[in-house]
């Protein structure tokens, strides 16, 4: 009996010990991390921030967008600021949320209106975007600016007509009135005055992109002029490579499906079509040109590439492999594109081999980016099960990228995986001084302590890496982990007990 109440005290003490270590943590204690939302991407691991947050409004907002609990008047400012932290994040729905708030609060002032329609536009959504601006205008019938996004939101949705008739009633003297103008000039065939109004743009200056933009198609001009020979269906194949390459999608379609209609074999008409259709995310349609594309020529680079982009997009990953490693072949320019591609559509078959091997292409021909390290080291330590390697790339990343945050931890992930736990932590302590926000270094110390049996340690270190990671695929490992270790230490006080008993 004495012996069952002294060993109950020792793991009384134990629970306290871990209690207190996690409470001057601000840990929960043992309380389960809820991991973020499953991801489809198989890709996402241990070390993998991801790029861009998701326009989710699921997911956890940063502290700083985050509502106190207790409720406050907010002012016009306050709920604009707000608002436009919100969109930074790409929060886009609380955003607009917060701008119609704002707009409550101050009805005679419409800039929150504006900042919707223009949310709305940039969110794909053209048809809530004109509804927006052309209610703002109602209101505000001189509002120049609302004018401009009206006529980029008709263009948007493929009404061009209708946005010539807008872009027309604006007299103003802008640049981008002009580059507008223009383009619109050109759709409808009106060349000259195209060019009037292009280089009208280009001569008013102070907007770099449009001035930019309107050179692009006065080159389209210059190049046709020069092929003075050339069919006219030429001009339209030359304006539409211009309307791709200005982001201006919805006009090159209807251009180069009238080209396709009267001349079938056009071979670049059908890889344009093919990729304006994939920048729509149209994706059956672009496959459906682009394979016409290539049986015109089977072995052009460019439409093999994009065909590979398609049917990547539509999840048919063998289809993929098959052009983009055509489009190697063949030379498609510049290779690492190709490769990054690879790389990926590899991942997803599961081919782990082949994506490593892809990976290190895009490293031999561009290492300048540290990151690019992450997934094939990833790939070598926990799914080919080849440290080694890991560690020989992680040791090139960290001379190739000396005194860096994520050179450091990605030698110190490597060489937990070796057992070389001393030198691992070495490079984690490094790495956590260069940058006490990179999530992964403490994931990685989470594992270096749970690997030397320190338990408290590690559940700290996940934590930590939870909450830096902000619904990444490092919180999701270490909700994971942090939950699995939790679940390791309870089992291990139930058998304690049930051998006591």
């Amino acid at each position: 009996m004495l012996k069952i109440i002294f060993k109950s005290l020792l793991l009384a003490i134990a629970a306290g010990i871990t209690l207190c270590v996690l409470y001057i943590f601000d840990l929960p204690p043992f309380q389960k991390i809820a991991a973020p939302s499953a991801q489809t991407n198989s890709s996402n691991n241990s070390n993998i921030t991801d790029a861009q947050k998701t326009a989710a409004e699921t997911q956890t907002l940063p502290t700083n967008l985050q509502d106190n609990k207790v409720a406050v008047s907010k002012s016009y400012e306050e709920m604009t600021a707000r608002a436009l932290l919100l969109e930074q994040n790409n929060f886009p729905i609380l955003a607009i949320a917060q701008y119609q708030e704002a707009l409550h609060k101050t009805p005679d002032n419409l800039a929150p209106l504006l900042q919707i329609g223009k949310i709305y536009l940039r969110t794909g959504d053209s048809v809530k975007a004109e509804s927006t601006f052309r209610d703002l205008l109602t209101k505000e019938p001189n509002n120049t600016e609302a004018s401009i996004y009206l006529g980029k939101s008709l263009i948007a949705e493929r009404k061009i007509t209708d946005a010539k008739d807008v872009f027309q009633k604006i007299n103003v003297n802008s640049p981008t009135v002009k580059y507008y103008q223009g383009i619109i000039s050109a759709y409808f065939g009106e060349d000259d005055k195209a060019k009037d109004l292009l280089n009208q743009a280009v001569a008013l200056g102070g907007a770099e992109d449009i001035t930019k933009k309107a050179k692009n198609f006065l080159a389209a001009y210059d190049e046709y002029k020069f092929n003075s020979d050339s069919p006219t269906v030429h001009l339209k194949v030359l304006l539409a490579r211009s309307f791709n390459q200005s982001g201006e999608y919805q006009m090159a379609i209807p251009l180069l499906f009238e080209v396709t209609k009267q001349k079938l074999d056009y071979r670049d008409a059908w890889v344009l079509l093919g990729y304006a259709y994939l920048q729509t995310e149209k994706y059956s349609d672009s496959v459906e040109a682009l394979e016409r594309a290539k049986v015109l020529d089977p072995q052009n680079p460019d439409a093999l590439f994009y065909l590979g982009l398609a049917y990547y997009s539509m999840n048919n990953y063998q289809k993929s492999a098959e052009n983009l490693n055509l489009a190697k072949q063949y030379d498609f320019q510049p290779a690492i594109l190709v490769d990054q591609k690879l790389a990926e559509v590899y991942l997803q078959l599961q081919d782990y081999p082949k994506s490593a091997s892809s990976y290190e292409q895009v490293l031999a021909l561009n290492s300048q980016d540290v990151n690019y390290y992450i997934k094939p080291i990833w790939i070598y330590l926990e799914k080919t099960h080849q440290p080694d390697k890991a560690l020989h790339l992680a040791e090139k990343a960290a001379a190739d990228h000396p005194g860096t945050a994520m050179g450091n931890n990605l030698l110190g992930w490597t060489l937990i995986y070796n057992n070389d736990l001393v030198k691992a932590e070495s490079h984690l302590k490094v790495a956590m001084a260069l940058d006490p926000k990179l999530d992964a270094t403490y994931l990685n110390l989470g594992l270096l302590f749970e690997r030397q049996d320190k338990p408290d340690q590690a559940l700290v270190f996940y934590k930590k890496a939870h909450t830096l990671g902000q619904g990444d695929g490092v919180a999701a490992s270490a909700a994971d982990r942090y939950n699995r270790l939790i679940a390791k230490i309870n089992n291990k006080s139930l058998e304690a007990n049930t051998l006591n008993q």
